[in-house]
């Protein structure tokens, strides 16, 4: 039964929450007090930056908290943006590990129902998002989370992996197409 919850509750954050690296236009990296204005999402092509960042925002969850871009931790950002690039380019099994905004896979793999338990998690963004999910950009602290506080912390804007999963799930989910996310 507490599988069955755990799995639910992880695909709901999943499909609500997610990950795109983002950078202002340019290329150069935003000051770290730099606010989303101007901030493209990564790895997405110069010549569909403004349809993918316009419906990212469009959609926001978290206005100014969705993504990297407004993280003026430098250590945080770092590895938020980690995640985010992970998260858009991950494989597994062939198949991209932001599936429809469902950024699970990236840090779970294959083990998608028990992947909270030591050590059974396989996912190729596994060493980022554990850094990432341990770093607190409000109090500037970094913790050693278990598995069961990464897959607690998707979504949750006060850590690195947070904001960088919140904006995959809106690229993956609601603006696969402008942003060019593969399912």
């Amino acid at each position: 039964m507490r599988n069955a919850r755990i799995f639910v509750a992880l695909l709901a954050v999943g499909l609500l929450f997610g990950a795109c690296q983002r950078r202002p236009a340019g290329g150069a990296p935003p000051a770290a007090t730099a606010a989303d204005d101007g901030c493209i999402e990564t790895d997405v092509r110069a010549d569909i930056a403004s349809q993918c960042m316009a419906c990212v925002r469009k959609n926001a969850i978290a206005p100014g908290k969705d993504g990297c871009c407004g993280v003026a931790d430098t250590t945080g950002r770092q590895l938020c943006e980690a995640v985010a690039k992970c998260m858009r380019n991950g494989m597994v099994q062939g198949k991209f590990c932001n599936v429809g905004g469902d950024t699970s896979t990236c840090y779970c793999g294959t083990h998608q129902a028990n992947c909270w338990d030591p050590g059974v998690a396989n996912g190729p963004c596994i060493a980022v998002i554990t850094a990432a999910a341990g770093r607190n950009i409000e109090t500037l602290t970094t913790d050693n989370p278990d598995a069961d506080t990464i897959l607690n912390r998707y979504g949750d804007v006060k850590y690195a992996l947070g904001r960088a999963s919140n904006v995959a799930s809106i690229a993956g989910g609601l603006c696969g197409a402008e942003c060019e996310i593969k399912k």
